[in-house]
């Protein structure tokens, strides 16, 4: 990860808070320290940790009561380790239950912890990437199918125009020539739409061609031409 992973413990006893620190220590993680599950639930308002280290023994609200509060809300996607004395299958099963991602018994092996939380903070990075992407995705197609209504309706307006029936033959060459131009711009956004999905199945192949900027500018501008074409008449 590029940044520190941020871990978040939750724990009453203090010491246990020293005791993961110690054994976390040269991991490069920022640890942060919250001594109830209230407390814990209220600074998870305005902050979000990559991992929370959660105790299951804990007055009040107890870790399980905890799981469930963060799981349901936004913070969902923030993986919580239980660490627990507790040793009944199904006591552990109503960990996972809860929310958990996994659980980790006391007393505390330092080897096991590193491990679980490495592991734990790699599929979260993975977890993180993947929704990036989506999100990129998400912007692409919403940016895409927003430009389709341009030459769309420069094809319907060169269309509605043709049928007048007093235009000069120059003028129904140049809504002629304004319909083809959107049809091109239309057909590029609709190869944007496919590559797009070559891209995500893995199977895009890069082909470098030479790119007439000249053209490119002259398309763009008789774009924007149909567009303020339409704008103006009447």
């Amino acid at each position: 990860m590029d940044s520190q992973p941020s871990i978040l413990v939750i724990d009453d006893q203090p010491d246990n808070f020293d005791v993961v620190e110690t054994l976390l220590d040269g991991e490069n993680y920022q640890l942060y320290y919250a001594s109830s599950g209230q407390q814990a639930l209220s600074r998870l308002h305005s902050f979000q940790p990559d991992l929370i280290l959660l105790d299951v023994m804990m007055p009040d609200l107890n870790g399980m009561e905890v799981c469930q509060q963060i799981k349901p809300s936004t913070m969902q996607a923030v993986p919580i380790i239980m660490v627990t004395a507790l040793t009944d299958k199904e006591d552990l099963a109503r960990c996972l239950a809860t929310g958990a991602d996994d659980f980790i018994s006391k007393p505390v092996n330092g080897m096991e912890l590193r491990a679980r939380v490495r592991s734990i903070l790699r599929i979260k990075q993975h977890y993180d990437s993947m929704q990036v992407l989506l999100k990129l995705r998400e912007d692409m197609v919403n940016m895409i199918v927003h430009d389709l209504r341009n030459p769309l309706t420069s094809i319907v307006l060169g269309a509605q125009i043709l049928r007048f029936p007093d235009l000069s033959p120059e003028q129904q060459q140049g809504k002629v020539e304004q319909i083809l131009i959107a049809g091109q711009q239309l057909q590029s956004l609709i190869d944007s739409l496919l590559m797009m999905a070559k891209l995500e199945s893995g199977k895009m192949v890069l082909n470098y061609t030479e790119v007439d900027l000249y053209t490119l500018c002259m398309s763009a501008l008789a774009d924007i031409e149909a567009i303020a074409t339409q704008k103006i008449s009447p």
